[in-house]
């Protein structure tokens, strides 16, 4: 013989009651992930206009460190002490919004700082009448910062493709 299956009132409402907590815990779940999608869009929506900020010193800075030699050249600046002063704005520039999350554009600016550096050097070399480069595959300080003057148009032009992950709509 089987035992008798019967369902009380209490054990109905109770059974009722574990349905709407199951399905409580998948909509919460469901909720939480919205929720947190939601929060990541807000933020990345809030960094956005310091993002393009930053973006654009880059950009001008690479555009200035492009024509720096051609300025030096028909007179517009003496020496290397307004590229000195660039670099120091640029940097003021870019600490001044704090950390962004943006890893790679970060070492990309300690790339464009570097770099900046390396040019200031070699134009006060070539002014001072050495010719000695700061890169070992380079024959003459002239070769080298053409490299670095290369170097920083390549950059600007592929800045875009540097952004777009942290600049995307999605």
């Amino acid at each position: 013989m089987q035992p008798e299956f019967s369902l009380s009132f209490a054990d109905s409402i109770a059974l009722a009651a574990l349905l709407i907590a199951v399905l409580s815990a998948v909509y919460s779940r469901g909720a939480r992930l919205a929720a947190e999608r939601a929060n990541e869009i807000s933020t990345r929506e809030s960094l956005r206009p310091l993002r393009l900020q930053v973006f654009q010193a880059m950009f001008q800075f690479s555009h200035y460190c492009c024509t720096y030699n051609t300025l030096l050249h028909i007179g517009n600046v003496k020496g290397t002490r307004d590229l000195t002063d660039h670099i120091d704005t640029f940097k003021w520039e870019i600490e001044k919004h704090g950390h962004l999350g943006m890893p790679d554009i970060e070492e990309l600016v300690r790339q464009f700082v570097n770099s900046a550096w390396k040019m200031q050097r070699l134009i006060d070399r070539i002014i001072g009448g050495q010719n000695n480069p700061h890169d070992a595959p380079y024959a003459t300080a002239e070769e080298n910062l053409d490299a670095l003057i290369e170097w920083f148009a390549k950059e600007k032009s592929e800045l875009k493709l540097h952004f777009e992950p942290y600049l995307s709509a999605t």
